[in-house]
């Protein structure tokens, strides 16, 4: 009886010691691999359709395997029209307005914590409004498209991208906020070329 109370034991320390160990050593995913991505990898088709990403999160030819010299984001656009042309041309420029909007949102974003950071007083306050303002009126040139991918369906998707250069030309940098605005911008977006975030 107490062998197979014993063997009974050890069986279920085996079984224990084998769970944590595969919790513990168990591969982490890659948070890249969001719903978009996965539904492209299904569908064979390239990862970068339905994404924006900057320069960083392409570790590894992760979304696009082109060669971009310069730091920057991706955002990709799409479009079906008669012909192929006319699609292309279409899908461009609904590239070119996400990669806009995003770019935009996210400069908005970062002046809004440095606005904390300094204090809610009336001047910086009023820095920022000055700002927001700014941001909202500008145009960003030099977006070009780096790839594009036509479905059996005949959708045209293309993958647009604006250099980091391009976004220091067009961003307001006139006043010491707008200047500590973007040398944070700018520095978060070097930073995700770092390292891209894991998750379980």
């Amino acid at each position: 009886m107490k062998r197979i109370i014993g063997a009974a034991l050890a069986a279920m320390l085996a079984v224990f010691m084998t769970g944590c160990g595969s919790t513990d050593g168990a591969t982490k995913g890659d948070a890249r691999k969001t719903a978009v991505y996965n539904q492209n990898e299904e569908l064979n088709r390239p990862h970068w359709i339905g994404a924006q990403f900057s320069t960083g999160m392409n570790k590894n030819n992760y979304y696009w395997g082109g060669a971009v010299d310069e730091k920057g984001w991706f955002t990709s656009g799409e479009a079906k029209y008669a012909d192929i042309k006319a699609s292309t041309s279409a899908a461009d420029l609904d590239g070119k307005s996400q990669i806009a909007t995003h770019v935009k949102q996210d400069i908005v974003t970062t002046a809004k914590e440095v606005a904390a950071n300094e204090g809610a007083d009336g001047e910086t306050q009023k820095d920022l409004d000055n700002f927001v303002g700014s941001v909202a009126s500008v145009k960003i040139s030099g977006i070009m498209r780096v790839d594009r991918w036509i479905s059996s369906d005949g959708t045209v998707y293309v993958l647009m991208f604006v250099p980091e250069s391009e976004i220091k030309k067009a961003t307001p940098s006139d006043s010491p906020f707008a200047k500590k605005v973007m040398e944070k911008y700018l520095g978060k977006l070097d930073k995700e070329s770092e390292s891209a975030p894991v998750s379980e």
